[in-house]
């Protein structure tokens, strides 16, 4: 049952009011077929649009089912045009866009119906209106009386309660329209269906009931104005939501009709977000390299511990601490300036450093020729060592292996000069020992000989006839955990008065400090760039909306609440930065390479040779997380600025979008 009561719509003209419809009690019941005649201005359509929620200002009460829909919120008309309402259009209102059989389902969808199973069900209904075969067309593709029975199909997949027909006839000829006509008779068994027509003639032929107006009032009515109630389905207003695949669809096939503005759009946006990659990919490539290098000369795992006040630190306590679970390897920083003989009777100046614990500290960026010593009498030598015994000048890559050749097994007899003032004051003669093993790398500058650190320790003694090492010890501990070294760091500080440091962590965090610094002085450049692109979206969203005022009145006619309209735009605009996001990461990934390849041949290259391999460099390095981010970033601004049209789109007038051409 659908009921009005005392119903007055009015709307002001000048500063008096027209009242289009004007204090109309009625009912309509299940089986009416209701023909509503009057001439233009008459209040028809007014009326019409009251009874199916399109014009919710009013005076006076409509019910429905017994329930007073006084109090309805926006999005409860919304679910009533969809459940209890089928609207046929004038003008058919298909969506161009969709093929046929979207069009039927659209209603479905709007429920949260999935797609296969709303496919099904609009078909079955294109099938009772013999256009089954049709299904897969699009709405350009139809005869006027084609579309209409297609209207009337969307019309009919709900099962709606009311069919409500505004002039279904009024772009066909006679024998279609009576056709069209009759079919909505034979539906109307156990419905109700209001025809707004200015037919006379289809009234008397199909019509049960005919109610005249003029002047907004009804002047004639034939039916039986007694109620008589008949089991139908209650109305629910519990419904799920339009599912977010259908939203990305209209996005899609709107992004798709106008591509060229939409890859115009996107590519003007997307020069912000390549100047934002290559900026981050410089710093990062930049500060990686940085961080590379001095890994080359200090372990990213080694640790300096000294005393707080300078002192030495406790043979007894570095013991202890070299016990400790989180601690590998515990030593005092002992090495010394030695001397040896090459082969053409020169002295050499030489580095003598303990063996490392751990072979990879080593070879991490070298190469280990023969192996480490096993005894305090064996050395391991690097390359620039095994040349200068052997009087070499030139080192490269090729050489290695020979040069090996040259010193392995040999022995090197080591000495320690005393100079003051550049005097020679003393000579110590330190043993000979037995060349085991090279490492050897095309980075290396310095001359070094590595000894066992016990006997390191002995020899120092012996030179210096003190102890002069024991200020600062290293440590290499065997965890990452932050919070187990920031505990271990304040035990050491509390229990032994020792601090605790890792260069190489400190020197990387500072100069990373800077790099991220600068990058952020130059997004915040790069960002007025984005400024104006999210401007340029808000406005092809904008565009995009004037284009598609009518989509948006049918949308509204047929059940689509605020919240799937407002969803429908922010998924274009959401497209619209994948879209730019997706150009910009494809050009700037082409750009690193250009760039990376430029700097390599004519910067790189010449500087490597010049620094006998030292100079190691990427200028640009991609990371997929930041390539992510500014995906996400993309998405999620371009959607903000599609925010403000987008909400503007859902408060639409669907009664004037109805009427746009």
């Amino acid at each position: 049952m659908l009921k009005v009561k005392n119903l007055t719509r009015k709307y002001k003209n000048g500063s008096s009011f027209i009242n289009a419809v004007d204090d109309i009690t009625t009912n309509f019941q299940v089986g009416d077929f209701v023909f509503v005649l009057g001439q233009s201005g008459s209040g028809k359509s007014t009326l019409l649009n009251i009874l199916c929620g399109l014009d919710t200002e009013i005076e006076g009460s409509v019910e429905i089912d017994g329930i007073d829909t006084s109090n309805f919120s926006k999005k409860e008309w919304a679910i009533y045009r969809n459940h209890y309402v089928g609207f046929v259009f004038q003008e058919y209102n298909l969506i161009e866009h969709l093929k046929v059989w979207e069009n039927v389902a659209l209603p479905l969808q709007f429920q949260g119906i999935g797609k296969s199973e709303a496919k099904i069900k609009a078909i079955e209904e294109l099938d009772r209106v013999g256009l089954k075969k049709f299904a897969e067309k699009k709405p350009d593709q139809l005869s006027g009386g084609q579309a209409q029975r297609v209207a009337i199909a969307r019309a009919l997949v709900t099962n709606p309660k009311v069919i409500m027909a505004d002039e279904p006839t009024g772009a066909l000829d006679t024998e279609l329209g009576k056709k069209i006509i009759g079919y909505l008779r034979k539906v109307s068994q156990d419905r109700i269906v209001v025809v707004v027509t200015h037919d006379e003639d289809l009234a008397s032929e199909f019509a049960s009931r005919t109610v005249r107006l003029a002047d907004g009032k009804i002047i004639d009515d034939t039916g039986n104005l007694e109620t008589h109630e008949k089991e139908t389905k209650k109305l629910s207003f519990d419904r799920p939501k339009m599912k977010f695949s259908m939203m990305m669809k209209f996005a899609r096939n709107n992004i798709f009709s106008r591509m060229f503005r939409s890859l115009a759009t996107s590519s003007i946006v997307s020069i912000g977000y390549i100047s934002i990659f290559l900026l981050t990919f410089m710093i990062m490539g930049i500060n990686s390299s940085i961080s590379d290098t001095i890994g080359m000369f200090l372990p990213e795992d080694q640790y300096q511990i000294y005393t707080v006040d300078n002192t030495e630190i406790n043979p007894t306590d570095l013991f202890e601490i070299s016990n400790m679970s989180i601690v590998e390897n515990a030593r005092y920083n002992v090495s010394e300036r030695v001397t040896f003989e090459s082969r053409f009777g020169v002295d050499v100046n030489v580095s003598l450093t303990p063996v490392p614990y751990d072979q990879a500290l080593l070879t991490q960026d070298a190469t280990l020729y023969g192996r480490l010593p096993q005894n305090e009498t064996e050395i391991l030598i690097n390359v620039n060592t095994a040349a200068q015994i052997r009087g070499i000048s030139q080192v490269d890559e090729d050489s290695f292996d020979y040069i090996f050749d040259l010193v392995k097994n040999s022995t090197l007899d080591l000495e320690y000069k005393n100079y003051s003032e550049f005097e020679l004051e003393s000579t110590e003669n330190l043993g000979s020992y037995k060349i085991v093993g090279m490492v050897a790398s095309t980075l290396m500058m310095d001359s070094v000989i590595y000894i066992d650190y016990e006997e390191l320790l002995i020899m120092s003694e012996q030179i210096h006839d003190e102890v002069n090492y024991r200020e600062i010890a290293l440590l290499y501990l065997s965890t990452e955990n932050e919070d187990d070294i920031e505990a271990f760091t304040v035990l050491l500080r509390d229990d032994y008065n020792i601090v605790v440091e890792n260069f190489f962590s400190a020197i990387t965090s500072t100069i990373e400090n800077f790099m991220y610094n600068a990058l952020k002085i130059f997004i915040g450049i790069a960002a007025i760039s984005l400024v104006v692109s999210g401007i340029l979206i808000g406005l092809v969203i904008y565009t995009s909306i004037i284009e598609r005022i009518k989509e948006i009145g049918i949308l509204t006619a047929i059940g689509a609440k605020q919240t799937n309209i407002v969803g429908i735009f922010l998924a274009e605009s959401a497209m619209i930065g994948l879209l730019s996001s997706g150009i910009a990461t494809l050009f700037a990934l082409l750009l690193t390479r250009i760039i990376n390849g430029l700097f390599s041949s004519f910067i790189e290259k010449p500087l490597s040779l010049l620094s006998s391999g030292l100079f190691d460099m990427t200028l640009l390095t991609p990371k997929i997380w930041v390539i992510g981010l500014v995906i996400l970033f993309s998405v999620l601004y371009s959607m903000i600025a599609g925010l403000i049209p987008s909400l503007k789109a859902s408060r639409l007038n669907a009664i004037k979008a109805l009427r746009r051409e």
